[in-house]
């Protein structure tokens, strides 16, 4: 979780999926969906969820981090390694859970810095991804944990649904866009499939 001041609100605007497209790495290797988060708090647990999204939508993108297999701060550091040297030419978005102002509270917001995961709560880990997508879930606070903590279950289960949906149609443009400039049939292929670390 993390509060980052370059940040765009509301929704993917045009400039973000620009520069996305722009980027040198953006292949028509599948995307990278890295969602950061622990299922114990509240809060934090956005993240998971968004994955569960995901994979329920059937995106099509590598997703790292679910309910069932987190992606926390005891792991963070290995599916990071893991996507590094897995996954190489894809575009990585990075998604966690985000304390701000009250009245950001239950906005989707998105930053091109990358993400440094657990900066909320002093957490000195990587910074990484190409996307950030940050769901605000609670107001920033001297006891950021707490603010955690005390998060409603079915707002941020409502929150991540929202986010999933978005960043579901943010991969489907890219890659037809993708697809199009390069005349690719986005059909053919078989895809690989990547085990996961053994935790």
């Amino acid at each position: 979780a993390l509060h980052t001041p370059k940040l765009y609100s509301s929704r993917i605007n045009r400039p973000i999926t620009g520069k996305l497209r722009r980027m040198e790495k953006i292949t028509f290797q599948k995307p990278v969906i890295l969602c950061v988060g622990t299922v114990n708090v509240s809060g934090d647990s956005v993240g998971p969820k968004v994955g569960d999204n995901l994979l329920s939508l059937g995106i099509n993108a590598y997703v790292y981090g679910k309910s069932s297999r987190p992606v926390n701060g005891i792991n963070y550091e290995q599916y990071v390694e893991f996507i590094k040297i897995h996954h190489p030419h894809s575009v990585v978005i990075a998604v966690d859970a985000c304390l701000g102002k009250k009245t950001d509270v239950g906005k989707v917001k998105y930053s091109l810095s990358g993400l440094r995961a657990g900066a909320a709560l002093k957490k000195d880990l990587t910074k990484f991804g190409d996307l950030t997508v940050l769901c605000v879930v609670a107001e920033k606070s001297e006891d950021n944990l707490q603010s955690l903590l005390l998060a409603e279950k079915a707002f941020v289960e409502n929150l991540a649904a929202k986010t999933a949906a978005k960043i579901y149609t943010l991969v489907k443009d890219l890659r037809l866009n993708y697809a199009d400039r390069h005349k690719i049939k986005t059909t053919a292929g078989e895809e690989t499939v990547f085990r996961q670390p053994s935790l």
